[in-house]
């Protein structure tokens, strides 16, 4: 059989499918079912390794608000303010206001249905657990009905179902665990795309006006439920005003009077429809009102196409002989009030998050530490490794196909429906142009593109498909009659080459998007949840976190936990006790004052800036997390930090320390003017550069003394565990020749890390110490040393390692001291 005969096979089989239409329901629905199922199977793919744990600790918040709700009725979770003595365990000693930081949805949804599924024998945990692979089934599903709706097409419907399904940037934050706001919020972002295409399809038709109101409400409906989830629907909202906004320059020839009534009603609908969530009211200045709030911005934005439609178009009702506003008028009205804008952003008198201004790309405002702190705030463009795990989430895990995946598909994808030029269409390739654009400045988008992006790469691989068909094409044509025209409608193929290079193309495409499936199941059924990582990088298992928990809740009831802001909800909702930040601590002082207590160079500062948090002798405690290589040579026990490659050694709190330095560093200023002395971290005085592995940051850990407190402890909890087993212990580190650091790479340090470091160290011994740094202190003691070794989840065998000419393992170390003594109690 020659290639041409196969062609024509392959397109006898196009053709009968785009003939048919019982044929192409009939295939859509089984391809439905098949993404139904890719979805699932994929999202519960790490149920094996970590059951029904929760992926990580955001998900912990939400399981709270939703005990919380179901426990004590379903408005309780408005009572969750500061003023509520529950909410004291958080963010300790203020309380947490959750109506103004988090969002209702997710609580409110986890705990009424649970009662109808109780009866199941499922704990409220475990449903909590389920909840964002039913919504990524339901989102799969609604997908096809977007893409349709936007397309026209049931071919694209099924691959924007397929695609949902298994691109791994929609999948990451819907898998069995990771009880997350983003991943619930697809279900409602695209029931928000499907209403608004027919909203804006319904715009240019004769639909009727009440059907049309339908669509607006339900439209601005279900983007305000993305808004009582998650705090992207301000973006989402965003979105459809850029879309009004440039309305009379990029579908001007669909703009009249209904259009610019419509889209108004939609975004004023939209901010009333989201006030049961205050959080994001407050954002938008309606309640609490705030005039400068961004609901008032998009509003006020919202009305200039108004202006635009009597002054540009309708100006002859106006009286006017000619238009007032056109085209070009209206673009330097836009330039104008862009760079007023950006003027009044940056002058403080129009405020925007830090966050959001990230996203967008507005570097130049400045924010806190603890903004750029934060990893889902870097962009995936920060490093090759990053670049390189945005393909893969993408769908490029086959690097030669780069230009067959659903990402480069999604950038042509954004040419095709603007060229397309119809408002629903011009709408979706908008938005995720602008969600991209954000992705690629802040990775916490990435759930705003992947959602737009699956509807715009599932178009433009639908127009390929449908060059394989015969299509008809339909035109006028004059008559031998006077002015009469008629219609004409005839059959047109692509070329045979053409077809042939199409069908590799898609070949390429189905193959890239087939292995991205296999790839990402086989990585989701080997993946490890933080909790059963010891909280560390390392996928490998340990049962120190479970151990610390226990730990945790034996202490005095009532009692302070001191850590990182990481660890915050864990200590809160599992260990039942206060801690004094979390992942939605938005008080840069309260963790910069962490960051002060941990970088301490003495215990008795330590103790004086807890008491700043509320700390009460023996009901006080300190926590660090790290890992350390560990070698049992019978008569002794060798203690190493571990050297990663990361700019500082350890797994897990040494090399946040950096931030913990800067954000600490931060708020020395401020607690000075309120009459609080306390000194900035001098990273110069316990910081080097020592001369291996490329260049690694450290204090001399040989030698505790001179070292701030959180690498202190660890050494000191290390040589208490080893001593209360009656072993004989040594902590080593490198030591040898010390020499000025030269100007160039001290300010390269300067300017990647924000760090002060003027001397370099040259290693030519080993230096170990076996003393306890922190023996007989006064306002420091032990109350909990876990220290549990990695094993390989599926073996149960030691994660082995060999380090300087010996043999051991790697092992997890939660450390858990006890304030004695807070000075001036």
């Amino acid at each position: 059989m020659n290639i041409r005969e196969l062609s024509r096979r392959i397109s006898a089989v196009f053709e009968h499918v785009y003939e048919s239409q019982r044929a192409q329901r009939v295939l859509a629905i089984v391809l439905l079912a098949v993404s139904v199922a890719l979805a699932l199977m994929i999202r519960t793919a790490p149920f094996s390794l970590n059951r029904f744990e929760f992926f990580e600790f955001d998900s912990y918040i939400e399981y709270w608000q939703a005990r919380y709700v179901y426990e004590k009725g379903l408005f309780s979770w408005y009572t969750l303010t500061r003023g509520n003595p529950d909410t004291h365990i958080f963010w300790y000693p203020w309380g947490r206001d959750f109506i103004c930081t988090s969002y209702p949805f997710l609580p409110l949804w986890i705990a009424t249905t649970y009662r109808i599924v109780e009866f199941t024998g499922l704990s409220l945990r475990e449903w909590a657990a389920v909840q964002p692979v039913l919504f990524a089934s339901v989102a799969v599903i609604i997908a096809y009905f977007a893409a349709k709706e936007v397309s026209g097409s049931r071919i694209v419907g099924v691959i924007s179902s397929l695609l949902m399904a298994i691109l791994p940037s929609a999948v990451e934050r819907s898998v069995i665990g990771y009880v997350e706001k983003e991943g619930v919020a697809a279900v409602f972002v695209l029931l928000f795309v499907y209403f608004y295409a027919k909203m804006l399809k319904g715009l240019v038709t004769s639909t009727p006006r009440g059907r049309l109101a339908l669509y607006t409400v339900l439209a601005a409906l279900f983007l305000a439920l993305v808004g009582w989830l998650w705090g992207g629907y301000v973006f989402i909202l965003g979105t459809v005003v850029a879309f009004i906004l440039l309305s009379p320059i990029i579908v001007k020839s669909y703009l009249n009077k209904n259009f610019v009534f419509y889209n108004i009603l939609l975004v004023v609908l939209a901010q009333v429809f989201v006030i049961p969530s205050p959080a994001n009211a407050g954002n938008l200045g309606i309640y609490p009102f705030n005039p400068r709030g961004l609901g008032w911005v998009f509003t006020g934005a919202s009305l200039l196409v108004l202006l635009y439609y009597y002054l540009g178009v309708e100006y002859k009702k106006l009286k006017f002989k000619k238009p007032l506003l056109t085209s070009s008028r209206y673009i330097l009205l836009l330039l104008v009030l862009l760079v007023t804008g950006a003027v009044l952003i940056v002058q403080g008198i129009l405020p925007i998050g830090g966050r959001l201004a990230w996203a967008l790309g507005l570097r130049f405002i400045p924010v806190q530490p603890l903004v750029e702190s934060i990893a889902e705030h870097q962009s995936p463009l920060s490093s090759t490794a990053t670049l390189i795990r945005m393909l893969h989430s993408w769908g490029a895990f086959i690097t030669p196909l780069v230009f067959a995946s659903p990402l480069f598909m999604s950038v042509l994808g954004i040419f095709y429906l603007l060229y397309k030029s119809t408002p629903e269409k011009v709408y979706v390739a908008l938005a995720f142009a602008v969600a991209f654009y954000s992705y690629l400045n802040a990775v916490y988008m990435i759930g705003a593109a992947a959602y737009f992006g699956v509807l715009v790469s599932s178009c433009f691989i639908g127009l390929l498909i449908s060059k394989l068909t015969p299509q008809i094409v339909s035109y006028t044509v004059k008559t031998r009659r006077k002015r009469a025209r008629r219609e004409v409608r005839r059959v047109v193929k692509t070329g045979l080459y053409t077809r042939i290079l199409i069908l590799l193309l898609l070949i390429a495409i189905f193959a890239n998007t087939g292995y991205t499936a296999y790839t990402e199941y086989s990585l989701n059924s080997k993946i490890l949840y933080t909790f059963k990582a010891g909280v560390s990088g390392i996928n490998a298992a340990t049962d120190s976190w479970y151990k610390a928990i226990e730990a945790i809740k034996s202490t005095p009831p009532g009692s302070l936990v001191i850590s990182w802001w990481d660890y915050g909800y864990g200590i809160s909702v599992l260990g039942e006790r206060a801690s004094a930040a979390d992942g939605s601590t938005i008080n840069n002082t309260q963790i910069g004052i962490i960051g002060l207590i941990l970088l301490s160079n003495t215990t008795e500062q330590a103790a004086k800036l807890a008491k700043l948090l509320g700390a009460k002798s023996n009901t006080t405690f300190l926590m660090v997390i790290e890992g350390l290589f560990i070698s049992d040579l019978g008569n002794e026990t060798v203690i190493w930090p571990i050297t990663g490659g990361g700019a500082i050694p350890g797994i897990v709190d040494w090399p946040k320390s950096i931030w913990m330095i800067r954000i600490g560093n931060s708020v020395v200023e401020e607690l000075n003017n309120k009459g609080v002395n306390v000194s900035y971290i001098e990273t110069e005085k316990f910081l080097y550069l020592y001369n291996i592995a490329g260049g690694v940051l450290a204090p001399q850990f040989s030698n505790p003394i001179n070292t701030p407190l959180i690498y202190r402890i660890i050494v000191d909890a290390t040589l208490y565990w080893a001593s209360s087993a009656n072993k004989t212990a040594r902590f080593c580190w490198f030591t040898g020749t010390t020499q000025p650091l030269d100007y160039t790479t001290r300010q390269r340090i300067q300017d990647t890390l924000r760090l002060n470091i003027t001397t370099m160290i040259n290693p030519g011994d080993i230096s170990c110490t076996a003393e306890r740094p922190l023996l007989g202190d006064t306002y420091l003691e032990p109350y909990a040393v876990i220290i549990e070794p990695f094993k390989n989840p599926e073996t149960g065998e030691y994660l082995q390692a060999n380090y300087m000419n010996y043999s051991g393992t790697i092992y997890s170390v939660i450390v858990i001291y006890r304030f004695t003594t807070i000075p001036g109690e």
